[in-house]
């Protein structure tokens, strides 16, 4: 009897000591993963002093009087939808990140009161070290903005954004404006400007993309006078919606025809299942659907020739159900797009980016594009009150 107790004890001690371990070994290798999302970032100036007091943040981006923002200059953190303020360096010069903040891979680095930035572009595997920003002086680039296309079709430009991006396509900054320009403090380095410009709702220019190349030590860069082009939906605004004829292949219907939907307010989306943006969209779409069906809106995909058949769309849209869309499937009709180019109703609409939401009025007439996430349902409400 004894003899068996002794054995369990031992048994019971063992077991215990096995779950000591385990738990040790598990905060050993918790407390390295979080050494690991730790990065301290140390803000110099360009004798390599630290500089106690600069805003670091993944971007500047400013806002000039427009869309009901106050006019204002934000560097910031960028988290999805989420935004936070931007640190400041201490008395070192020094700023530590750590969890989803240690995982940025670019940042950049504003002084004010001395005219100074920086700009670091953090390599993978940096995490859990420490990484200089230097900065120099400040180079103001800046532009103007106008469209006689856009002024031709009586539509002139009401608001205008222009995007940086860095020698690594990332997105470093935006300007949105009201008075059609742009200015934006960087240092020297190889850049991009992309641009765009908006008339009334649902009335765009095209998007106007070129490379600068900012030499170190230069205080001004003026890119001058930019005449931006409107988009074929714009060149098309209030004429008839061109059909869907093209399109042979349907999922969820026999076909649209755009003629026996006089009456209705129709959106078209166009989309691609290669596109994340796209996919991560038509949950959005799907509440409008659920919103204004009974309404009189009718939505309707168009997805690019990249797939041919409704079969090869529904395996690429396997992996969506579940990451995106709640496992639940779309409630409209989607056609696929096939001819040259996109597609030939793409190709009819001047689509050429992803996802493009286009609005024909009751009347079978082209209202505009407009963003999914807001400007939308407001023109579905204008164009539903005129019937």
């Amino acid at each position: 009897m004894n003899g068996r107790r002794s054995v369990d004890l031992a048994a019971m001690v063992a077991v215990l000591l096995a779950a000591l371990l385990h738990v040790q070994a598990a905060r050993a290798q918790s407390d390295a993963a979080g050494a690991e999302r730790r990065l301290v970032l140390r803000v110099v100036g360009p004798d390599g002093v630290p500089v106690a007091g600069a805003k670091v943040g993944t971007g500047l981006n400013v806002f000039e009087q427009s869309q009901g923002h106050p006019p204002q200059t934000i560097v910031m953190w960028l988290r999805g939808e989420k935004r936070s303020w931007p640190f400041r360096s201490d008395a070192e010069g020094q700023i530590t990140l750590v969890g989803e903040d240690a995982e940025h891979r670019n940042f950049y680095a504003l002084s004010e009161s001395r005219g100074w930035v920086g700009y670091k572009q953090v390599l993978e595997g940096s995490t859990g070290s420490r990484v200089d920003v230097r900065m120099e002086p400040a180079c103001r680039v800046h532009g103007r903005l106008t469209s006689s296309g856009m002024d031709r079709l009586g539509h002139p430009l009401r608001k205008t954004v222009v995007f940086l991006y860095d020698s690594r396509d990332r997105l470093m900054m935006y300007f949105v404006s009201e008075q059609a320009r742009y200015e934006f403090l960087v240092p020297g380095g190889r850049y991009e400007l992309e641009c765009s410009g908006e008339g009334p709702a649902g009335i765009e220019t095209r998007r106007l993309r070129w490379p600068v190349l900012i030499e170190a030590g230069r205080e001004d860069f003026d890119a001058g006078l930019v005449d931006l082009e409107p988009t074929r939906l714009a060149e098309m605004h209030g004429t008839p919606a061109p059909p869907l004829d093209a399109i042979t292949q349907w999922r969820g219907t026999q076909r649209a025809d755009l003629r026996r939907l006089a009456g209705n307010v129709v959106v078209l989306v166009f989309w691609g299942s290669w596109s994340r943006p796209c996919l991560k969209t038509m949950p959005q779409l799907m509440q409008l659907h659920d919103l204004w069906a009974e309404q009189g809106v009718v939505i309707i995909g168009i997805h690019d020739n990249s797939v041919t058949t409704v079969a090869e769309l529904d395996t690429k849209l396997v992996e969506a159900h579940h990451l995106y869309w709640g496992r639940l499937d779309l409630p409209f009709p989607v056609g696929i797009d096939q001819g040259p180019g996109w597609g030939a109703v793409h190709q009819a609409y001047g689509i050429d980016q992803w996802p493009a939401v286009v609005v024909i009025d009751p009347l079978g007439n082209i209202a505009g594009t407009f963003s999914p996430w807001g400007a939308l349902q407001d023109e579905l409400s204008r164009l539903l009150s005129q019937r």
